[in-house]
């Protein structure tokens, strides 16, 4: 059976047949995803360990490698921001700017500050949004005076019963 585009109209005969072979297929996929959680559960075992170490000695040898740049940043990238040494590319990488706050303050007071001085306060976030939360705890009368609703939504399901 295909996926079916648009239907119009499905005898109780379809229907049956439709659920028989969903059920049908629904267990057939976990006997499969079984199989292979199974076997996928084995290649880990073999190959875990392998993985591990390796990812230990590389995680060793970038940090030499990196201290070794850093301390002669000046030496190796005079004039590049990269180099290629032992079939590896070595180098440093430019991030994006990022505003950070300065040492020894806090967020808080600096958005105060801002706020204060005059032309600053443009750069400051005002945000108003809806406490969904509490309107549905509360569900206050003038709800849909004020252009909301609560409501439930409804999705088709169907699921094989799980048997024992």
């Amino acid at each position: 059976m295909a996926k079916a585009e648009a239907i119009q109209k499905v005898t109780r005969e379809a229907y049956e047949t439709a659920v028989q072979m969903y059920v049908h297929c629904s267990n057939q996929v976990s006997v499969i995803s079984a199989m292979r959680d199974k076997e996928v559960e084995r290649l880990n075992k073999k190959y875990d360990p392998l993985f591990a170490d390796h990812k230990e000695n590389m995680e060793g040898a970038f940090l030499i490698v990196k201290q070794y740049c850093e301390d002669n940043k000046g030496e190796l990238f005079q004039d590049v921001r990269s180099i290629v040494e032992y079939s590896a590319n070595i180098g440093f990488r430019e991030g994006k700017d990022n505003v950070v706050i300065l040492e020894g303050l806090k967020e808080k007071e600096v958005v105060e500050a801002m706020a204060k001085r005059v032309g600053q306060s443009g750069y400051l976030r005002h945000t108003l949004s809806l406490d969904k939360v509490m309107l549905l705890k509360d569900r206050p009368k003038w709800l849909i005076k004020a252009g909301l609703n609560v409501m439930k939504e409804e999705t088709f399901f169907l699921e094989p019963v799980k048997t024992e």
